[in-house]
C-alpha cells in the first residue's frame, strides 16, 4: 500500500510505532491487507452471481424458484463453514482457518466454472459458501485481535471494504464479459485472489491472544510489542492472562449472565444485517433493473455504479468509525435504509417500477440504500460483533451468529425472486419495517465499544458494568 493509502486507513502512525516491519518482515499495512483478503473473494463470489445469473438463467432455463435456489445455495455452505470455523477457531488458530478457506474457495470456484448442469453448479456454490462461512468467522476475529484498540474499528472495517472491493470487481468483470455471455469466466476470475490468499497467508503473524491461550507466551509478547508501546506490553499481557484465567472456552459460558446478553446482541446484529435487505440488492440488482425495463448492459452498468458508491462510503466509514462510534452509525443507518426500502415499496404500489421517473426514483432509493449500508451496518455491525464477544466463546458464538446470518440470507434469496416476479412491494416494505425494528434493537441493547481494548470490553460490558 502507498503512504496515502496507509494514511487513509490510519495505519501510518501504527507503522511508525512498530518500526514499520513485523517480526516476520511484513509491514503492518500488508498484514491487515492479507488478513482481510479472504473478504475480497467473499465479496466477489457474492456479487458475481448478479451478472452471471442473467446468462445462467437462459442457458439452464431457470424459473424464478430455480433462480432462488441457485442464489441461496451459497448460504447453505456458508452456514456449514461458519459452524466449522467457530468450532475450530480456538484449537486451530485464525491463520490456519483463513488458509483452509482459500483452498475451499478454489475448489468451489473450479466446480462452478466447469458446471454442466444446475445440480453441479449448485454444489459448487455450496462449496464456495463454505469458504465464505470460514472467512466470516476467522477474518473478523483475526483483525480484531491483532489491531491496537485505538484503530481497531478501522482495521475491523477492512473486512467490509474488502467485501465491497470484491463486489465491485465482480460487477466490472460481469460488465466486461457480458457481450460474450461468458458467465463461466466471470466466476473463474475469483481463482486469482484465492491463489494469492493461499500463498500469502503464512507470512502473517498469529493473534497474540490465541498464542497466549496456547501457552506460547514469548511469541505472544513479540506480536503484542508490534501493537502497543514497550511500556504497555506487560500491562496488556497481564490483562490477557487475567481474562484467560477466568474464561475457559465452553459453550456453557454463552448462557452465563452478562455473556448471554452480549451473545444475543452479536446474534441480533448479524441477523438484522441481512433482514435489512442488503443481499437481495447484491444478488438481484440487475434482475430488479431488468424488471424495471433496463437492458442487460444498462443493468450491469448501473450495478457498477452501486459498487463504486459502496467503496466510497466504506472508505468514509473506515475514517469515521473510531471517531463517531459504532452506535450512532448503526442507528442512523437503520433508519435511512428502512426509509429507502419503504420508498421502493411505495413506488411499486403506486406509479409502478418502470423506465422513466419511477425508474430513476427507484435507482436513487437503491443507491441511497447501498451507500448507507456501506457507511453503517456493513462496517460497524461486523466490528461490534467481533469486539463484544468474550474470549471464552468468541469463536463458537461468532460461528453461531454467522449461521443465523446465512440462514437469513438463504431465506431472503430463496423467496425474493418469487416475490419480485409477483410484484416486489411486499418484499420492500418488509425491509422497511426491519429498518425500524433494528434501530430500536441497537438503541436499547447494543453497547458502544470504541476506544476500549478487548479486555476492557469484556471486564465492563460482559460484567454488566456499562454500555
Amino acid at each position: 500500500m502507498s503512504a496515502l493509502q496507509r494514511r487513509w486507513f490510519g495505519m501510518s502512525q501504527l507503522a511508525s510505532q512498530t518500526a514499520g516491519v513485523t517480526r516476520t518482515g511484513v509491514r503492518p499495512a500488508l498484514v491487515y491487507f492479507f488478513g482481510a483478503l479472504g473478504a475480497v473473494i467473499w465479496g466477489y463470489d457474492n456479487g458475481v452471481i448478479a451478472g452471471a445469473l442473467l446468462y445462467i438463467t437462459r442457458e439452464f432455463h431457470l424459473t424464478p424458484a430455480a433462480q432462488g435456489v441457485v442464489s441461496s445455495s451459497l448460504s447453505v455452505g456458508a452456514a456449514v463453514g461458519a459452524v466449522t470455523s467457530g468450532a475450530l477457531a480456538q484449537p486451530w488458530g485464525r491463520k490456519r482457518l483463513i488458509f483452509i478457506a482459500g483452498l475451499v474457495f478454489g475448489t468451489g470456484i473450479a466446480v462452478c466454472s466447469l458446471a454442466v448442469s444446475v445440480p453441479m453448479f449448485v454444489a459448487g456454490r455450496v462449496v464456495i459458501g463454505a469458504g465464505i462461512g470460514i472467512v466470516a468467522v476467522s477474518v473478523p476475529i483475526y483483525l480484531a485481535e491483532i489491531a491496537p484498540a485505538r484503530i481497531r474499528g478501522r482495521i475491523g472495517a477492512l473486512t467490509q471494504l474488502m467485501i465491497a472491493c470484491g463486489i465491485l470487481l465482480s460487477y466490472l468483470v460481469g460488465y466486461a464479459l457480458s457481450p460474450l455471455h461468458a458467465w463461466r469466466l466471470m466466476i473463474a476470475v475469483a481463482l486469482v485472489p484465492a491463489v494469492v490468499l493461499v500463498a500469502g497467508i503464512w507470512v502473517l503473524p498469529e493473534s497474540p491472544r490465541w498464542l497466549l491461550a496456547r501457552g506460547r507466551a514469548e511469541e505472544a509478547r513479540a506480536g503484542l510489542s508490534r501493537q502497543v508501546g514497550a511500556a504497555e506490553v506487560d500491562q496488556v499481557l497481564a490483562e490477557m492472562r487475567e481474562t484467560l484465567a477466568r474464561a475457559k472456552p465452553s459453550w456453557r459460558m454463552a448462557f452465563r449472565p452478562g455473556v448471554r446478553r452480549v451473545v444475543l446482541v452479536g446474534v441480533g446484529l448479524s441477523v438484522f444485517t441481512q433482514l435489512l435487505g442488503i443481499n437481495t440488492v447484491v444478488y438481484f440488482a440487475p434482475t430488479i433493473l431488468k424488471k424495471i425495463g433496463f437492458t442487460d448492459q444498462a443493468s450491469l452498468l448501473n450495478t457498477i455504479g452501486f459498487g463504486i458508491v459502496s467503496i466510497i462510503f466504506t472508505v468514509i466509514a473506515v475514517r469515521v468509525i473510531d471517531r463517531w462510534g459504532r452506535r450512532p452509525l448503526l442507528i442512523v443507518g437503520a433508519l435511512v435504509m428502512g426509509a429507502s426500502m419503504t420508498g421502493m415499496a411505495v413506488l411499486s404500489w403506486t406509479i409502478g417500477l418502470t423506465v422513466g421517473l419511477s425508474g430513476l426514483l427507484a435507482l436513487a432509493c437503491l443507491t441511497v440504500f447501498k451507500a448507507m449500508f456501506s457507511l453503517t451496518w456493513g462496517t460497524a455491525s461486523r466490528v461490534v460483533v467481533a469486539e463484544i464477544l468474550p474470549l471464552s466463546v468468541r469463536g463458537s458464538a461468532l460461528g453461531f451468529a454467522e449461521i443465523l446470518n446465512f440462514a437469513a440470507i438463504f431465506l431472503l434469496s430463496l423467496v425474493f425472486p418469487i416475490l419480485l416476479a409477483a410484484g416486489s412491494g411486499t418484499a420492500f416494505i418488509v425491509f422497511g419495517v426491519m429498518g425500524l425494528i433494528s434501530c430500536v434493537f441497537v438503541a436499547t441493547l447494543v453497547p458502544e465499544t470504541k476506544g476500549r481494548t478487548l479486555e476492557q470490553i469484556e471486564s465492563t460490558i460482559v460484567a454488566g458494568q456499562g454500555k
